[in-house]
């Protein structure tokens, strides 16, 4: 049995929200000339820095900074992971984030608990 608040529904909003920015970088930085690392990597920093900016504001110090470094964390963790799996090349560069968009989609499709 899954820890409380981890139902069918929030495991498939984060997976979700992952999939999700995984396509808006894949988007937003289309047009650039960086590698796909390089792309996760921005994405990194620009997610980093929001996701802090805006709990800070939003959550009004209700939220201690060791629990927003814990938002950040999950945040960007999917796209250091990511930038790991193409250095060990467990997954191919220029194709990764496609890959796990359609892993994720995947994934959903058959995810029961």
């Amino acid at each position: 049995m899954p820890p409380s608040g981890f139902s069918k529904g929030t495991i498939e909003g984060l997976l979700e929200f992952v999939s999700d920015s995984y396509e808006q970088a894949e988007r937003v930085y289309k047009e650039t000339q960086d590698s796909e690392q390089g792309k996760l990597a921005k994405s990194i920093a620009y997610l980093e820095d929001r996701t802090r900016q805006t709990a800070e504001t939003a959550l009004d110090g209700r939220i201690s900074e060791k629990g927003i470094r814990g938002l950040v964390t999950f945040v960007t963790g999917n796209f250091r992971d990511l930038i790991q799996e193409i250095q060990q090349g467990k997954k191919r560069e220029g194709y990764a984030l496609k890959t796990e968009v359609e892993s994720i989609g995947k994934y959903l499709s058959q995810f029961k608990l």
